[in-house]
């Protein structure tokens, strides 16, 4: 069996070309051939940019497929050239949609922020591919990532932290407490959700998946986290959301927007996963420490270059002597706030805890 995985070489590609290795079919890999990695280098690649439907049909010809996973490129214009060549794909997107109320977990129903551009855009590339998939009777599935975590990663934000641990800072700033919630996905794991598709066809057809790991750490235990695969002890200096720019880099890669704000978005960001669960029996192969020390490992062994094209992409400036001006008007302010009496009203119990028997009025 021959399956065609549009990308293949990013952070989940790897594992699911392994994955279908296993399960029997004969990978092929249409990319650009700008990451190569040699995980992946013993299966066929073929070089096309998956931006452009034409460079993609010239570089196929007339072959067909068993299957295609497209991770990688304009989606809404390869469905077009690619379903055709195959009765079954599993497509890849994102996830990007309005605050819930209560900070609830959104579900693949959940509305979308139609304002911004970019997701706009994701929304009319499922519209484009849901229309194909009923018009030709195409057996789609498609799975929205949410950020991912790990190895090879192009805007790799645990960085912001490991490079500041590395470069010998003990202090890491966060907004409100660092309580915020992002659901994630360690690259595997989300890997993991698109095989769990392939597996099961019928189930599979016709739905939409969101993936994403089990456990959501707040951004304070995702620091400590860090700091403990490094081997390392941290101290988070926090702010409250209208004075947090030096902790804005928590937030760049969350909105799909360039963080240019006054202060940074805090917003629980959160996605229910009961539908892959319920019906292709997801569960995280790699647990979150794990992970964490897996994605950790590697980006100490490769790291960044200081300023490079990686960093860039982390909207991260890496403004060690703002962070500490900060932290000092920050003790300061600390300071002021133990200085001014206050009074503490003492707390009574809401119920009585009698000692002892009273006397108790007279039934009626």
């Amino acid at each position: 069996m021959k399956a065609l995985v549009v990308g293949g070489t990013g952070p989940t590609g790897p594992a699911i070309l392994h994955g279908l290795e296993r399960r029997g079919y004969e990978p092929v890999i249409l990319h650009r051939g700008s990451h190569e990695t040699d995980l992946v280098a013993d299966y066929e690649h073929v070089h096309a940019d998956p931006h452009f439907v034409e460079q993609v049909t010239a570089a196929l010809q007339e072959r067909t497929f068993d299957l295609v996973v497209v991770t990688y490129g304009r989606l809404r214009s390869l469905v077009e050239d690619l379903g055709p060549r195959t009765g079954r794909m599993v497509t890849v997107g994102g996830t990007a949609y309005l605050p819930q109320r209560w900070s609830r977990p959104a579900d693949e129903s959940a509305a979308r922020d139609l304002s911004n551009r970019l997701i706009s855009r994701i929304a009319l590339t499922e519209d484009t591919i849901w229309a194909h998939a009923e018009r030709t009777g195409l057996a789609l599935t498609h799975i929205r990532y949410p950020y991912l975590y790990g190895p090879r990663q192009l805007a790799p934000r645990e960085w912001s932290i490991i490079r500041r641990i590395l470069d010998g800072r003990r202090t890491i700033p966060v907004v409100d407490g660092g309580l915020s919630l992002e659901s994630r996905a360690y690259s595997v794991n989300a890997a993991h959700g698109v095989l769990l598709a392939v597996d099961r066809p019928e189930a599979a057809a016709g739905q939409t998946y969101h993936v994403a790991d089990e456990t959501t750490p707040t951004d304070a235990e995702r620091a400590h986290a860090v700091a403990r695969a490094m081997g390392a002890e941290i101290e988070l200096i926090d702010y409250p959301a209208d004075i947090g720019r030096a902790a804005s880099f928590w937030f760049a890669g969350r909105s799909l927007e360039a963080v240019d704000r006054p202060y940074p978005p805090a917003d629980h960001i959160l996605l229910d996963t009961s539908r892959i669960r319920r019906d292709l029996g997801y569960a995280d192969v790699v647990g979150f420490e794990e992970a964490m020390q897996e994605t950790v490992d590697w980006y100490v062994a490769h790291s960044p270059e200081p300023g490079g094209d990686h960093e860039r992409r982390l909207g991260d400036g890496f403004d060690y002597a703002a962070e500490d001006a900060y932290a000092e008007a920050r003790r300061a302010f600390d300071q002021a706030c133990r200085s001014i009496p206050f009074h503490v009203a003492p707390l009574l119990h809401a119920y009585d805890h009698p000692k002892e028997t009273a006397v108790l009025p007279a039934s009626q």
